[in-house]
């Protein structure tokens, strides 16, 4: 059965200004996620706190995240696609700053929290935006452009973290960034096009619909190892050469910036591979791949290790065009942005909040090496689930 075709579709050219900015807004956003990652570091000395601990501060930008983007339907039902992404970027810039003013580890972790409350509003009215903007045919590659965007945070953000703390406190970072975001908001408001309909706010019977559907829990937990994959090694990979490898900090760091330099090239790339070979094989390879390479960080040293820093999440990253193409073939329109406000927020809480406080406990143990094999072999476990899901009849 061929695939609604929205009124307002456009082919892709004509839609790449709006596509650009919504990935300017989604860099905002995404910020908020990896700031913290160059920082740990200072965070811990400053606050002489394990790596338990702070790991565990991805946890509250995570929950609060996941929270906001579960009851994301009703804003976007109420406000339309447009100014909930409007409003997610604003209150994220605001929080951002407030982090930065913080004074204690308490208003840290709860102005954390209200950070990921905010960016959670985003995503779900974005992917509605891009889906109902592109026509069908087109969507691999506008969700690819959309993930550029983190990948592209991924890259720069420990770059421009490094050189910013070379010359302000690590408040100024978060200073810094927010004041981005809210910027970045204001060009969208200005030139962006799309997103006038309104959401689908997760009433009783469009929830049934998407958790009773058979692919519901196959997405949840695939989008769970894939966020595991994509952030967790991002995440504590500094601290594990640090702390247990005996790398100088700036060198880690710079190895982390290696590491993402594809990553832009591969999403974009990622979105031609899913219209080419189909959102299934895709997204095994990526898994499979990206699982090995997050096992052998273990047991690997000198540099072997370095190689699969970065090859890892070059790897990674060519999952999430593929699954959100899936997600859009499992769903239809009405419910779609219902689903990423489910889907993904039970992925971004496992994958990018619990992961990192999980690889912080094998650390203040001293065996990272043994976080990165058990988080490996976790990842290659979902390649099997791939078989669950019903992709397009071509895949099929």
């Amino acid at each position: 059965m061929p695939l609604p075709h929205p009124a307002a579709a456009l082919p892709l050219r004509a839609a790449l200004p709006s596509l650009l900015l919504l990935a300017g807004l989604f860099y905002a956003n995404f910020v908020s996620r990896v700031i913290l990652a160059p920082l740990l570091g200072l965070l811990e000395h400053e606050f002489g706190i394990g790596h338990a601990s702070a790991g565990g501060l991805f946890l509250f930008v995570a929950g609060g995240m996941s929270l906001s983007m579960v009851c994301s339907g009703f804003v976007a039902g109420r406000l339309g696609h447009r100014r909930t992404v409007l409003l997610s970027t604003a209150l994220l810039g605001t929080f951002l700053i407030g982090a930065g003013l913080s004074r204690s580890f308490f208003e840290l972790r709860a102005l954390l929290l209200a950070t990921g409350l905010a960016g959670g509003l985003y995503f779900p009215s974005a992917v509605a935006t891009i889906t109902t903007l592109l026509e069908p045919r087109h969507w691999g590659r506008g969700l690819a452009i959309h993930e550029m965007a983190p990948n592209l945070a991924f890259v720069t953000v420990p770059l421009l973290a490094t050189a910013l703390a070379g010359v302000l406190p690590w408040r100024g970072v978060f200073l810094v960034f927010g004041g981005l975001a809210l910027g970045l908001g204001a060009l969208f408001q200005a030139f962006g096009r799309g997103g006038d309909a309104r959401g689908t706010a997760p009433r009783a019977q469009a929830l049934r619909e998407v958790i009773l559907h058979p692919a519901f829990a196959v997405l949840a937990a695939l989008f769970s190892l894939a966020i595991a994959a994509s952030f967790g090694p991002y995440s504590m990979l500094p601290l594990y050469l640090t702390t247990e490898r005996g790398m100088a900090p700036e060198t880690a760091n710079t190895l982390l910036t290696a590491s993402r330099l594809a990553g832009p090239f591969m999403a974009l790339a990622t979105g031609f591979v899913v219209d080419r070979i189909g959102a299934r094989r895709t997204a095994a390879l990526s898994l499979a791949s990206s699982g090995l390479l997050t096992l052998l960080l273990g047991p690997l040293s000198g540099p072997w290790l370095a190689a699969a820093a970065v090859l890892q999440p070059t790897l990674a990253v060519c999952f999430f065009a593929a699954g959100l193409t899936a997600m859009s073939q499992a769903y239809d329109q009405r419910v779609r942005n219902v689903a990423v406000s489910l889907v993904v927020p039970l992925a971004i809480l496992l994958g990018s909040g619990a992961t990192p406080a999980f690889l912080g406990w094998f650390g203040d143990r001293g065996a990272f090496g043994t976080g990165f094999v058990v988080l490996g072999a976790c990842i290659l476990g979902g390649v099997p689930l791939l078989r669950l899901l019903r992709f397009s009849p071509r895949e099929a």
